[in-house]
């Protein structure tokens, strides 16, 4: 009865020390691990460096448009390491005019000008954000670009156009982000301020 009793003591004591530990380990293995789909289809991207950066973006978001000029300036530094992929992300909850901005980006690409159109609405953005129809000044920037006015907005109502800006929506959504901008180095988030670090670190 007395060795009954002690071998009982010893497998639960055992039990309950592998349960904690366990627990310790999943609670201690918090190693973050980079989200290997992150770039999508890769269907906007320049540069075709070894080192990928995406960017989850709203055309209509000031902070996206605050962070344009020092992004293009550290993709030219590290032109030839870096290939930077454009995904959108817009936040219609609070950007009325977002998602017909994002539209006419798809728009514009299939005329060949999506970043001129990305460069243009992020520049102008004070012009056409706050506007209840943004399609006539969008039309206006169509012609700036030498574009067939009447074919942007076509294809801003279109189901391609509809279904890429989808397609990234989701796939912010799946991966939690919470807000514009949102970067990636090599599949790992990373804040805009550690976004060059993290760039050296790579290409080393």
């Amino acid at each position: 009865m007395q060795i009954k009793t002690i071998v009982t003591f010893i497998v639960v004591t055992l039990g309950v020390l592998l349960g904690v530990g366990g627990m310790l380990w999943q609670f201690g293995n918090t190693e973050v691990k980079p989200i290997v789909d992150v770039a999508g289809e890769k269907r906007h991207i320049k540069g075709s460096g070894s080192v990928e950066v995406v960017e989850f973006s709203d055309l209509q978001c000031p902070a996206c448009a605050q962070v344009q000029e020092p992004l293009k300036q550290l993709l030219t530094k590290y032109e030839g390491k870096v290939s930077f992929v454009y995904r959108h992300f817009p936040l219609t909850n609070i950007h009325k005019n977002a998602l017909a901005a994002a539209w006419g980006a798809e728009a514009a690409n299939n005329q060949g000008k999506f970043w001129e159109w990305h460069d243009l609405l992020f520049a102008r953005q004070t012009e056409w954000s706050e506007l209840a129809d943004p399609k006539p000044k969008f039309i206006e920037y169509a012609k700036e670009l030498g574009m067939d006015e009447s074919k942007l907005i076509s294809d801003m109502g279109g189901e391609e156009a509809k279904n890429i800006v989808s397609t990234d929506l989701l796939a912010a959504t799946r991966y939690r982000l919470t807000g514009t901008p949102s970067f990636f180095v090599n599949g790992y988030a990373v804040d805009f301020n550690q976004l060059e670090a993290k760039i050296a670190e790579s290409v080393k």
